[in-house]
């Protein structure tokens, strides 16, 4: 097989590999946001969530992505405690006789305002999406979200993403292998030859990921369908009059 052949082969591999992750990633989207719609438990904070189109999760293994999830999380509570006149409309202060909220995010954020040393004035949305407390309840409520609508547990965009640079690197891999194996064939006790091989196939491999990339990437995007689904694009928490729905 010459190498040509092995440059279409590896071309249309890549294609048909760009159009499988398509295909599972919509696949995906389309289960969760059925999944979603079909639970009656789903509140703003699940909906602020999922129309973030961010990474979820309810563990420890990613800190990042924790850390994100409870500041928006953070975010949703302050905004219904101020809502329901629990904290104060220019500060982050429980106001007296506040009642505790039932909601157990809203009430981990009520707890963390209401016994904090921090000055009211100097409080910031950080602080309470870092609390420890705070970040267990939006833990527990994540998996809540997960058991009733596994498929939101799956990132597509970053999946997608990822198993876009390994076909790219693997596509372009096959022509360079080619090369190398041609190049250095003809002479396999010489190790000038096996360098210069090794140099041939490295300038392949550069050619080929380029040709790879401009080609499947104009035709299939991969690297840049980074949005969110539209179905959970809706689920955002902001009702037209600026407020976020009510939760239990």
């Amino acid at each position: 097989m010459g190498i040509l052949t092995t440059c279409l082969v590896s071309l249309a591999a890549v294609n048909a590999a760009m159009l499988l992750i398509r295909c599972w990633r919509r696949s995906v989207e389309v289960r969760a946001v059925r999944q979603v719609r079909a639970w009656p438990g789903l509140d703003v904070y699940h909906a602020q969530w999922l129309s973030a189109g961010e990474r979820l999760c309810s563990t420890d293994h990613q800190p990042s992505d924790l850390e994100r999830n409870s500041h928006r999380a953070a975010e949703v509570a302050i905004r219904l405690l101020r809502r329901d006149g629990l904290i104060d409309g220019s500060t982050i202060k429980v106001v007296p006789d506040a009642a505790e909220p039932a909601h157990p995010v809203t009430a981990a954020a009520f707890h963390y305002i209401d016994e904090s040393w921090i000055i009211p004035s100097e409080m910031r949305t950080a602080d309470v999406s870092r609390d420890p407390d705070f970040q267990a309840a939006v833990r527990a409520h994540l998996k809540e979200l997960f058991v009733h609508a596994p498929a939101t547990r799956r990132h597509p965009a970053t999946t997608t993403v990822q198993a876009a640079i390994w076909a790219y690197g693997l596509g372009a891999a096959a022509p360079a292998m080619h090369v190398y194996l041609a190049l250095s064939g003809s002479a396999p006790e010489d190790p000038y030859t096996r360098q210069g091989s090794f140099v041939a196939a490295l300038l392949v491999f550069v050619a080929a990921l380029i040709v790879l990339t401009a080609q499947a990437g104009n035709t299939w995007h991969p690297l840049e369908d980074t949005g969110v689904p539209s179905g959970l694009r809706e689920l955002s928490p902001l009702c037209p009059s600026g407020d976020p729905p009510a939760v239990g």
